[in-house]
């Protein structure tokens, strides 16, 4: 059996039982352990499951995003530090969009100082914290929510941005390919930030450095489409020389580029 064919093996295994061991898995497919763990490795760098102790689980990240809960746990201290960088591209009486990631909710509670904010988000949970700060006007857009992400998507999400002009996006992704492409595990998440950027001034990519060399499903942006690069450490040198290269302004914690 070639190994992309293993891997779909996998992939239907754990859609069946969401979770398995190494050795579960070498036994139902006839391989050795170590075949087992190169394939999840690999798999797991496609971002298709993540890996555990001992095994893997599924993660819905070729059609859905991970809960709420859970990523608003994950990676705080690089996510407030991003924050802390991305607020001093704000100025008073800006029209700002921000999407539905935990990643721009941290953003939120630095919105304090400013005057005659309005913001329009795509998520509740960033709506919510948006209701705790002063001197903002909220505006949240209609259409289906998603019990997990709490993000809110569809037809009618898409016209209500599209007839809003802002003079600056905050976005997030999922992954930061080694082709220098921000990829995302949903569709209809993917349009609204392309529907953002094509009504913005200017777009801001919060991205932490977990995200870096991982590909999912969905492309949102090349380096190109956005001005702004904001990640709490220097990315790889292959992706640093794509950055350079391109008209995006990378902004980390030794190298502001406003």
């Amino acid at each position: 059996m070639l190994s992309l064919e293993r891997q779909d093996e996998i992939l239907d295994i754990l859609n069946k039982n969401k979770s398995c061991t190494v050795e579960e898995l070498a036994s139902e497919l006839f391989v050795s352990g170590a075949t087992i763990r190169r394939d999840l490795r690999a798999m797991e760098e496609q971002g298709l499951i993540k890996r555990s102790h001992g095994g893997a689980m599924l993660f819905k990240s070729r059609a859905d995003e991970s809960a709420l809960a859970i990523r608003e746990q994950e990676n705080t201290s690089a996510k407030r530090t991003i924050a802390n960088l991305a607020v001093k591209l704000i100025e008073n009486g800006d029209s700002v969009f921000m999407d539905s990631s935990t990643t721009v909710g941290f953003l939120i509670p630095l919105l304090n100082n400013f005057k005659y904010l309005s913001v329009t988000t795509t998520g509740i949970r960033n709506a919510m914290l948006l209701t705790q700060t002063n001197n903002v006007k909220i505006y949240i857009a209609g259409g289906q929510v998603h019990n997990h992400s709490n993000s809110i998507t569809g037809t009618d999400t898409m016209d209500y941005i599209s007839r809003i002009h802002a003079d600056i996006a905050f976005v997030s992704c999922m992954g930061f390919s080694k082709n220098a492409c921000f990829t995302d595990a949903n569709i209809e998440q993917s349009k609204l930030k392309r529907q953002m950027r094509n009504n913005s001034e200017k777009v801001v990519m919060l991205c932490d450095s977990t995200k870096f060399n991982k590909t999912f499903m969905c492309s949102d942006f090349s380096l190109d489409e956005i001005d702004y690069l904001i990640t709490e450490k220097i990315p790889p040198a292959e992706l640093v020389e794509k950055i350079n290269a391109s008209r995006c302004k990378l902004i980390a914690p030794h190298n502001t580029n406003f």
